[in-house]
């Protein structure tokens, strides 16, 4: 079986001779037509050797351009394993405990840009510890989670969503650099199942710990949520995001504005009221009772909350910008 690249290359081969065949084909036609009036065969016979000609040109052109794309590949792919094996010995130090974080981070990084994220979050697992000294930031454990996310990999979405969820009650929503640009305001409907449920259960767990609650966490919880629901047509995803926004309603609609941002997303509360008819209980009975807990924990949460709460902390002004029109 051919693998995905020789497949495409194979595909783009067959695709250039046949489009070198169309073409070829209606020169023969009209070099035949002039020529059905004469009386000999001998200018029949040169055009079809011109055409045979031109067509056997064109296959050898194309194989060699394939053979050439196929090498270029290959060699590619050599480097990328050699970059990757490379970023993965640095891993080996000469003691335990003797890498540094900013060392570990970088070659993490370095394997997400090598197109191996399923095994840089695999070895996040070991790094990623907050409050440990030694383990990586909680900024750098999120660059490569967000590279997961975006991966095409299942696996490494999974992972990622769980280590997420593993330490969201160490990351700070009102810092964008503590949670993914993946999903942030935003939503990819072909994560699994699971990663979905692991992705929203982290966002809820890192919302909640953030006490006391500031404007600014229940916009951001806010923004987030609507992006989940906006961007999923599964009706049991709708029906728990929208179970999630209409616990914090109350507390949104005392806030005193209408429009909320997070990072370059604007909602508007309409948007938020408008989520309440997709209510629903899930089908599966534990993830129904989950649903209800979290939105009974976010409620309680985002009930102190008030317009008159407008201490910023650091990083916040970029997602509490409020617009008074």
């Amino acid at each position: 079986m051919l693998s995905g690249d020789a497949s495409r290359d194979t595909w783009w081969a067959v695709g250039w001779l046949a489009g070198i065949t169309v073409v070829a084909s209606v020169l023969l036609v009209v070099l035949l037509g002039p020529l059905n009036l004469a009386t000999g065969t001998t200018s029949h016979l040169t055009a079809v050797l011109a055409f045979v000609g031109v067509l056997v040109t064109a296959a050898v052109t194309v194989i060699g351009l394939t053979v050439t794309r196929q090498s270029g590949r290959a060699a590619e792919r050599r480097l990328k394993l050699d970059a990757a094996m490379r970023a993965g010995e640095s891993f080996s130090g000469p003691a335990p405990g003797a890498l540094s974080a900013a060392s570990t981070a970088s070659s993490l990084l370095a394997l997400t840009k090598l197109d191996n994220a399923d095994l840089a979050v695999a070895l996040l697992v070991d790094f990623w510890e907050p409050g440990v000294e030694g383990k990586i930031s909680a900024e750098a454990a999120i660059l490569v989670v967000d590279a997961a996310l975006r991966s095409a990999r299942r696996n490494a979405q999974l992972v990622a969503a769980e280590l997420l969820c593993r330490n969201a009650r160490h990351l700070d929503p009102c810092q964008s650099l503590h949670w993914p640009s993946a999903i942030d305001g935003c939503w990819d409907p072909r994560f699994s199942p699971k990663t979905k449920l692991l992705l929203v259960d982290a966002l809820t767990l890192m919302t909640k710990a953030k006490k006391p609650v500031t404007p600014a966490a229940l916009r951001s919880v806010a923004v987030r949520l609507y992006g989940i629901f906006a961007g999923d047509s599964d009706v049991n995803v709708k029906g728990c995001i929208a179970t999630l926004i209409e616990a914090l309603l109350p507390a949104l609609r005392g806030l005193g504005y209408k429009n909320f941002m997070q990072g370059n997303k604007m909602v508007m509360l309409s948007d938020l009221e408008a989520t309440k008819p997709f209510v629903r209980r899930n089908d599966d009975e534990y993830l129904a009772r989950m649903v209800r807990k979290r939105a009974g924990e976010l409620q309680e949460w985002a009930s102190p909350c008030s317009e008159q709460d407008c201490e910023l902390a650091p990083g916040e002004l970029a997602t509490a910008t409020v617009d008074p029109g």
